[in-house]
């Protein structure tokens, strides 16, 4: 069974939440006193609704202060199911509209939609279904629904909730079907009249009223083998039971719920109360409440949105000296690193120049002409009569100085040397006498190597 009492939050903290049942003439209250686990069915009788003029229902207000001793709690919260006699439940089909819209137009034009509405109303609606044009609509009078809260004030209680009671109603079923996921019927069987509700995904979907008893018989049985699903019974015992016979009789199988307490299911008004905090859409709700929901919700959002800026900004915070505290220890092990490092880059800085040098003089070394060859070829070629007085390499340029009997044999012989070309005299042949007498041709050839390439900064005689 749903809970009969709740906690709720409140701008003065937690306030219990009791449902009751109101009629015109009597309040049901069911509530779970302190230290007992079963709940209590709690009635009342009223008086007359009070007059146009009048602000409070003097009456509700006695019997609230009552409930108040009878329960043991003060300064409560009340989810409120309105008896068919105060409130009118009934399938309506409505232009498209959304649901500002929707509620403006139901409470203007109450009289065309619902049969007991006199003057203003307020209106709640609920779907039927994918068809957005069927809904369930129940409303109540305005200057009822400002009474009650005028009066549950004046006894120290605050009015949560105000629903049908076909709302409470279709909770117990749905709480009796197990989450209401199947389709589901219960019959609210009272001495004024019969309730058929049906139940679809967990919501009204057709709410039917007949005569008492079993004076529409053909047409409950009919209505109830139409969807199918699970048929309950509820109210009061001897008409429930000559119902469920007729009905039976008809090939209908109507059953009572197990595991309630039979107080609640013989009594349609503590049902209601019982199921009033969990009571479904629709919901009747006054222009005043729902301004101070929208204040109470804007006001909400308002701190919700400072509280994660707020975080936001403690967020970046902590962000920051997280950073500042990275940057720190990281500049800590750069100083202690720091010498070591100087120490690494040096020492490869010397490695780096010490490649560079070894490879310079790798290329020097395979570059550098090979004046052993050079000279080795002069000195075959050479005729035996001469001799060389002088020898200069330089680059790719050699330079042969010597005397022989005739010039012109040495200047063929150095052409037939291998490693060299271009050969010419840089200087003219003289003709000297040595001490001995014997005349000699002196001589100055240059002569180019034959090599692709040369280190033109390596020379000197060899």
């Amino acid at each position: 069974m749903a809970a009969v009492v709740k906690q709720s939050g409140g701008s003065g903290g937690k306030r219990t939440r009791v449902g009751i049942a109101l009629s015109g003439t009597s309040l049901c209250a069911v509530f779970a006193p302190s230290g007992e686990n079963r709940p209590r069915v709690w009635h009342t009788a009223l008086g007359v609704l009070p007059s146009a003029t009048s602000a409070l229902w003097p009456e509700l207000v006695d019997a609230l202060r009552a409930l108040s001793t009878a329960s043991g709690i003060a300064a409560g919260r009340l989810a409120i199911a309105l008896m068919p006699s105060l409130a009118e439940v009934r399938a309506v089909q409505v232009p498209p509209l959304g649901d500002d819209a929707l509620q403006q137009l139901l409470a203007r034009n109450a009289g065309k939609y619902f049969v007991t509405a006199r003057g203003a109303q307020i209106v709640g609606t609920v779907p039927r279904g994918a068809d957005a044009a069927s809904r369930v609509a129940a409303a109540a009078a305005s200057r009822l629904l400002t009474v009650l809260h005028a009066s549950a004030e004046a006894a120290g209680w605050i009015v949560d909730a105000i629903h049908p009671a076909e709302a409470a109603w279709g909770a117990a079923a749905v709480a009796w079907t197990k989450g209401g996921t199947n389709p589901a019927q219960l019959l609210i069987v009272r001495a004024e009249h019969v309730e058929l509700l049906q139940i679809a995904r967990g919501q009204l979907s057709v709410v039917r009223r007949f005569r008492a008893g079993t004076l529409d018989i053909e047409r409950i049985a009919e209505a109830c083998s139409t969807p199918g699903g699970t048929i309950l019974l509820a109210g009061t015992p001897r008409p429930r039971s000559e119902l469920s016979s007729a009905l039976a009789s008809r090939g209908v199988a109507a059953r009572t719920p197990t595991g309630t307490s039979t107080e609640l299911v013989y009594d349609a008004e503590a049902l209601a109360a019982a199921y009033a905090n969990s009571a479904l859409a629709p919901a009747l709700v006054t222009d005043t409440v729902r301004a101070a929901r929208a204040r109470r919700a804007g006001s909400l959002t308002t701190r919700i949105a400072v509280a994660a800026g707020l975080l936001l900004l403690l967020a970046g915070a902590l962000q920051l000296w997280g950073v500042r505290r990275e940057l720190a220890v990281v500049r800590g092990e750069r100083e202690t690193l720091r010498p070591r490092l100087s120490a690494t880059l040096v020492g490869r800085t010397t490695v780096e120049t010490a490649f560079r040098q070894l490879a310079v003089l790798a290329k020097a070394g395979r570059d550098a002409p090979q004046w052993s060859a050079v000279i080795g070829g002069i000195s075959e070629e050479l005729p035996l009569e001469s001799y060389l007085t002088g020898f200069r390499g330089r680059a790719d340029t050699v330079g042969i100085d010597g005397l022989a009997l005739y010039a012109a044999r040495v200047f063929d012989a150095v052409e037939q040397v291998p490693q060299l070309r271009g050969v010419r005299a840089s200087a003219p042949v003289r003709r000297e006498t040595t001490a001995e007498g014997e005349a000699l041709e002196r001589f100055q050839l240059t002569a180019l190597l034959k090599r692709s390439t040369a280190d033109s900064t390596t020379g000197g005689a060899r």
